[in-house]
């Protein structure tokens, strides 16, 4: 077996195992499982992080698999993967409100987009599968923070750059510390311009059976669509969808 197959063979031999584990792990412990050296699943691992295809927990140190596997997994058609089983989800609340409605997952310090449909009648924003947006500019985002144990989110905070995206983006930590709260309180996060101007959006969070935030669907209407009341309209249409999309999920 040539060295670079030999590589090959132990970063799937990672992958594998992440996959398969219960929950994220240590470097000792995946080396100590799979019997290689510390310093050999530390390259591995590097190499992996780096393409996405695993992410390491600042807070803790653990390793998950990335959502880059996600996004890979579009391809294979009908397979048990979240855009494909929500899929369906989307639609039907794409039907209810005739705007465009989006899924995404946090990745670190940003979201990055499994799904994004778009009513075929009317101008509306779109989100390609893979793109990624900062998570604290992004009501799907912010929505996904919100529900952070608080010691991985305090691990987090520090590390954001807060820029202006736009004239209505939070810029500092206790105002978006003030904002996810809120977020957590009524269960559905708003992003009102603060990612692009003449954008807005509502967005509520996919929780495991432990309650932790899994993904985040998202409503975006621009501006010049918004209908009065628009928050009032469609936060119950998108927390039903997302209480269905659990049920689906969590059995």
């Amino acid at each position: 077996m040539s060295k670079v197959n030999a590589i090959v063979i132990k970063a799937l031999d990672v992958l594998d195992l992440l996959g398969q584990s219960d929950g994220p792990l240590q470097l000792k412990d995946i080396a100590q499982t799979l019997d290689y050296p510390e310093s050999t699943v530390h390259r591995l691992l590097a190499s992996l992080a780096a393409k996405g295809y695993v992410r390491q927990s600042h807070y803790d140190g653990r390793y998950h698999l990335g959502w880059k596997l996600v996004t890979l997994a579009r391809t294979l058609g009908d397979s048990s993967q979240l855009p494909q089983i929500l899929r369906p989800h989307l639609q039907s609340l794409l039907r209810q409100v005739n705007h465009s409605v989006n899924l995404g997952v946090l990745n670190d310090l940003d979201i990055i987009y499994l799904d994004s449909i778009s009513p075929p009648n009317r101008l509306s924003m779109y989100n390609p599968p893979g793109s990624l947006a900062p998570a604290y500019a992004t009501a799907i985002g912010k929505v996904q923070l919100s529900y952070l144990p608080e010691p991985e989110l305090e691990a987090l905070l520090p590390r954001l750059s807060l820029d202006a995206i736009t004239p209505n983006t939070i810029t500092s930590i206790p105002e978006l510390r003030l904002e996810l709260d809120q977020t957590r309180k009524r269960g559905y996060a708003l992003d009102k311009e603060e990612y692009f101007e003449g954008t807005q959006c509502i967005a509520a969070p996919i929780k495991d059976a432990y309650g932790r935030a899994i993904a985040g669907v998202s409503i975006t209407v621009l501006s010049a669509d918004l209908p009065s009341s628009w928050e009032d309209q469609y936060a119950p249409v998108l927390l039903a969808a997302c209480e269905q999309m659990e049920c689906q999920l969590n059995g």
